[in-house]
């Protein structure tokens, strides 16, 4: 059954109005009409069995059959910060991301970043971001659409880590300590950030910074993985070993 997100603002008891670009993909790409059944969520984490009643050019009304929580959503408060890389590598890590659970994504400008965006560029690419992460979570039958943060620079986003959450940063050069030991000596933590560096990786320099601000850091074995690679490998094991992937 066809899923679209509708904000709780927008569900009134036994009704729900839909918009913008949700009516578009509901009309023009689906071709669903008035009587056709489908799935809304919110952003409350409740899901709604609904019947389309009309559909108008700004809007389409609905009536909810049946609501309900769905429990979908990982019990891990896990943030993906990743540095901004080339082309559509970005694109791929937002899906993925998704899928496996994130509640926000912070790209990162650092020594080594490739893309040099403007601002123009830049407010482009977060929007095409979210919209990317709209998708996959209506695909995998998430409640909850990951937030994609401002672009910040490196020390911004080691400075915008909160005190409360286990800080990783994945760092090629790291030899010493694991994830797994990490997890030994923190296998309580139920907010985590994982922070990965671009194509081009992190410099010595921005590690010992972020070492100062509480990140451990942390390798994923002896070979070197694309920054996308590591991404979503990184979140794949945290996920295992603290959340709900199992």
């Amino acid at each position: 059954m066809a899923r679209f997100f509708v904000r709780k603002e927008n569900i009134h008891a036994t009704s729900a109005t839909i918009a913008g670009q949700e009516l578009e993909h509901l009309r023009r790409v689906l071709r669903l009409t008035v009587g056709d059944v489908v799935t809304l969520f919110d952003d409350t984490g409740w899901e709604h069995e609904a019947v389309i009643r009309s559909l108008h050019a700004d809007r389409g009304e609905l009536e909810i059959s049946q609501s309900y929580e769905a429990g979908r959503e990982s019990p891990l408060a896990l943030t993906l910060a990743l540095g901004l890389t080339k082309g559509e590598k970005m694109d791929f890590v937002v899906e993925k991301a998704t899928e496996l659970g994130v509640v926000s994504i912070m790209p990162f400008t650092s020594s080594f970043t490739v893309p040099k965006l403007d601002d123009k560029k830049i407010a482009k690419r977060t929007e095409r971001w979210q919209k990317i992460a709209l998708s996959a979570a209506k695909q995998c039958g998430r409640t909850r659409v990951p937030e994609i943060l401002p672009l910040c620079e490196f020390d911004a986003m080691v400075e915008s880590a909160g005190a409360s959450q286990l800080k990783l940063l994945f760092w090629e050069k790291e030899t010493a300590q694991s994830l797994r030991q990490v997890h030994e000596a923190n296998a309580t933590a139920t907010a985590i950030m994982v922070a990965v560096g671009p194509e081009g990786g992190l410099s010595s320099a921005e590690a010992q910074l972020a070492a100062a601000r509480d990140f451990r850091s942390v390798h994923l074995g002896r070979r070197i993985l694309r920054a996308e690679t590591a991404a979503v490998t990184a979140l794949s094991v945290v996920q295992f070993l603290w959340g709900d992937l199992t």
